[in-house]
């Protein structure tokens, strides 16, 4: 019978970190044990100060050997950036020599703002439609306008 234990092998990502700013950003590698790299990228994508939303976080994945995987571990628990836990914090560090500028001539939006259209009343946009529809909308123009008289079938 074969054995079935999953490999796990050892990659470094390559990521966008945020919490600086939306035009700004801070790579951080950080030592991920994964089957594949495209796992790697997705285990990466889902770690604390991530960039989630954007499409472009993973900047590159690849394979490394253990001395690397612990080097990584070690600088990365060395850093006082990923051990902030409020703005506080992260005010009292000086990250500007490791802020890097978000290039505004590819702008990723988000996904959520991708889905999103824009609902207008009047030349004013209406931030939540459903909460407008509900409480303001006239509903008896729409009963007018369904209403069929007995006159108007014969």
């Amino acid at each position: 019978m074969k054995n079935n234990i999953l490999k796990l092998e050892m990659f470094e990502a390559v990521c966008k970190c945020g919490h600086v700013g939306k035009s700004h950003y801070v790579i951080i590698s950080f030592p991920l044990m994964a089957q594949s790299k495209k796992d790697a990228a997705r285990i990466a994508r889902g770690m604390p100060r991530v960039k989630h939303d954007y499409q472009d976080a993973i900047l590159n994945v690849f394979k490394i050997d253990q001395k690397r995987y612990f080097e990584l571990l070690e600088i990365n628990n060395r850093d006082p950036y990923l051990h902030c836990t409020c703005i506080q914090d992260q005010n009292m560090l000086d990250l500007s020599d490791r802020l890097m500028a978000e290039d505004r001539s590819n702008r990723y939006t988000s996904r959520k703002e991708e889905n999103k259209k824009s609902f207008y009343c009047n030349k004013k946009k209406i931030r939540n439609q459903k909460k407008y529809m509900t409480r303001y909308y006239d509903f008896e123009k729409i009963s007018n306008y369904n209403t069929i008289e007995v006159n108007d079938i014969a």
